[in-house]
């Protein structure tokens, strides 16, 4: 019971710190387009029952800040003023279902998609009743519109704040005041109207945050999207009473918990435009026929709406992750806090101002009032003619989805008859089947594939939250090792994945686990870190597989990879400090391997360059040598034939040889001179040591 109360305080304080700061920006607008927007200009524009009238009347409504029992006042001075009923009607849609603060806090918890597509169905769904309303007979029995007035409305605020809150656009100071006026205005009256409502919503919030368990929509109940959720909001939010911006943190929670966006879309316009009291007060007001007319065209349009935007913007409207107050950067969670702080304070200060009478009496005149429609309200008188029509059609849609399954590109369709499956391989297609309990259709996704995490929460390849009771395994070598992996599978046999298994994605998790226990209590640290880690993935995919096909679970796995890898926060340190010091050491010894393989190598063709050029001198003297030896054979052979000739040859080869180089000197007998000393030599002669003399003649 305590973790129970903790957890829903705690998702109420997540809300009102997610919503304050959009709050307030609203709070703010709203004050200004009180003071700077004129009364008499809306009054002046909506006196005729045309399209033009019901258009103006619906873009005026939209941004004031009015829940669907304050604008009663405002739509009765309208009507004192002479605007026509069908204008009325469209101003009486468009004021409660959206307004400035409920726009703000709608892009502050469900992103800017719903809060463009809130307020633009809202003034669709009023111009459309508006229209619808141009043709429709008055009521002769209608009261005079002076019998709606501030203080008999159900959530109207103070009698001397009246004047000012219910009609659009009241009287305010001129001049530089003008802009605190506004913001008087903004913080004090509009914050005054639904405090007590704002207040219980976030309540509410966190009550359903804390009590539905995740999915419960898609899961529990099975309502996924279509029409079962968006007609179960209609039915919870025609008789509340809901203003905007309280409705807004609801639906934000709901789809938290798995309701569908347009269901969730239905809520937002359902909740705020009608209560009972509202209806009744309508009624009265407009007739019973401007009545229909008014729930219809909410019914019908909230409902295609909700319908649109699941088959289109389903996947672009996203709801904040309740429960996580942390994610935010610094500046922006002090923002938060601040805005939530000063929120705190205003709320304090408008209950002091109100004082807890005043509180606790409108709270139970609310549902005194509430009381007295209730018991005075005839559905009945509200199934007559167009009414009934549209509630007949919208039986029919919702019944449609009963008895027909709609098979997509990349499915397979099961049907089953009291139970037993007698079709459970249908092709893309459309398929009749029993209604439930008799019968059953489900069409089943066996293209997509799948994907479980292990070790963390999140996207793959963005913001994860780290799981520790799934990350770490313990090591063949003792050690601890923080392991993040994904195993991507798909379905094999669509009737035992969607009949025979409950939680396939926490089969496939259990068994991915315990496969890696087994893998990695079998193998060092080291080996994991880096030689072993596609090994892993291919042995633990294989092992999964086998698994999967012994369970007979009806799914196949396709691939597992091993995302990260890495020791403990508190030891990766001192582990990335042995590993840093492993790869130094690897460098140094691959470093000095290469030296010594360069000095061996460069070594060896020294060696090999000297032994060929070895090699090649002794080929060279021995051919030398042959060379001699052959033309000394030959001489020795001519000098045995003929030895005088042959040394007489051998003598003139010689001189020629030897007197080829010196330089040679003539002398001519009676030329005139003395005597002459000649010397030959090779290289010339130097006459200051000229040495032994050389033979000549």
């Amino acid at each position: 019971m305590e973790s129970l109360l903790s957890s829903i305080a705690w998702e109420t304080l997540v809300v009102f710190y997610e919503a304050s700061v959009y709050l307030l920006i609203g709070f703010f607008v709203a004050g200004l387009l009180h003071v700077y927007l004129p009364a008499d200009l809306i009054a002046r524009h909506l006196g005729r029952n045309d399209a033009r009238s019901v258009g103006l009347a619906a873009l005026f409504g939209a941004p004031i800040p009015l829940c669907s029992c304050g604008v009663l006042p405002a739509a009765a001075s309208l009507k004192r003023q002479g605007a026509g009923r069908a204008p009325l009607v469209s101003f009486l849609i468009s004021t409660p279902e959206t307004g400035v603060d409920s726009v703000a806090l709608t892009y502050g918890l469900m992103g800017p998609v719903m809060a463009v597509v809130r307020p633009v169905v809202a003034v669709v769904t009023a111009v459309i009743a508006g229209i619808a309303s141009i043709g429709v007979k008055e009521d002769a029995s209608l009261p005079p519109p002076a019998d709606v007035t501030c203080d008999d409305d159900c959530a109207a605020p103070a009698a001397d704040a009246c004047d000012e809150s219910c009609a659009p656009g009241g009287a305010a100071p001129a001049g530089p005041r003008r802009f605190l006026h506004s913001l008087d205005y903004g913080f004090s009256s509009v914050l005054d109207d639904i405090a007590m409502s704002l207040l219980i919503g976030m309540l509410l919030t966190g009550i359903l945050a804390g009590l539905l368990p995740d999915n419960f929509f898609g899961e529990v109940l099975g309502w996924g999207s279509g029409l079962m959720p968006m007609l179960a909001m209609i039915v919870v939010g025609l008789p509340l009473y809901l203003c905007a911006s309280a409705s807004t943190p609801i639906a934000a929670a709901l789809m938290a918990k798995g309701l569908s966006p347009g269901a969730a879309l239905v809520f937002l316009l359902v909740g705020p435009a009608t209560n009972l009291a509202t209806m009744t007060v309508v009624g009265q007001l407009l007739g019973r026929r401007h009545l229909a007319v008014y729930l219809g065209a909410i019914v019908l349009v909230s409902l295609a709406a909700g319908l649109l935007v699941d088959a289109t913007l389903a996947d672009a409207i996203h709801v904040l992750p309740f429960g996580e107050l942390g994610r935010d950067a610094d500046w922006v969670f002090a923002l938060k806090a601040l805005s939530a702080v000063a929120l705190v304070l205003l709320l304090l200060r408008s209950f002091k101002r109100k004082g807890p009478r005043a509180l606790w009496r409108e709270t139970a005149r609310q549902l005194l009032d509430t009381g007295r429609a209730l018991r005075a309200f005839r559905p009945a008188n509200l199934l007559r003619g167009p009414v009934l029509a549209a509630v007949l059609a919208v039986a029919l849609l919702a019944a449609i989805p009963w008895f027909t399954l709609v098979v997509g590109p990349g499915q397979k369709g099961i049907v089953q008859r009291f139970g037993r499956v007698v079709a459970a391989d249908l092709q893309p297609g459309l398929y009749f089947h029993l209604p439930p309990p008799l019968g059953n259709g489900t069409a089943v996704d066996v293209a997509l594939i799948r994907q479980v995490t292990v070790g963390f929460r999140g996207s793959v390849n963005g913001a994860r939250k780290v799981l520790d009771e799934q990350a770490f395994y313990l090591t063949a070598d003792g050690n601890v090792i923080d392991i993040r992996a994904v195993v991507q599978y798909r379905v094999r046999d669509p009737a035992v994945y969607a009949l025979g298994v409950e939680e396939t994605p926490a089969v496939v998790l259990g068994l991915a686990r315990r496969e890696l226990v087994g893998l990695l209590s079998r193998k060092p640290i080291d080996r994991i870190y880096t030689v072993d880690r596609r090994t892993t993935e291919t042995e633990l995919r294989d092992r999964l597989a086998t698994r999967l096909a012994d369970l007979g679970i009806g799914s196949e796995i396709l691939d597992v990879r091993l995302l990260d890898v890495h020791a403990p926060a508190r030891v990766h340190d001192a582990f990335r400090d042995v590993a840093s010091a492993l790869e130094d050491r690897q460098r140094d010894i691959h470093v000095a391997t290469g030296g010594a393989t360069q000095s061996t190598v460069a070594a060896s063709g020294e060696a090999e360059r000297i032994t060929q050029r070895a090699e090649g001198r002794a080929v060279r003297e021995v051919r030398v040598a042959e060379g001699r030896a052959a033309a000394f054979r030959q001489t020795a052979a001519a000098h045995a034939t003929s030895p005088a000739v042959t040394e007489a040859r051998l003598y003139l080869e010689a001189l020629e040889h030897a007197l080829e180089m010196p330089r040679k000197y003539v002398y001519m007998p009676g030329a005139g001179g003395g005597d002459v000393d000649l010397w030959l030599g090779n290289p010339p002669v130097d006459f200051m040591n000229p040495g032994p003399p050389s033979r000549h003649r």
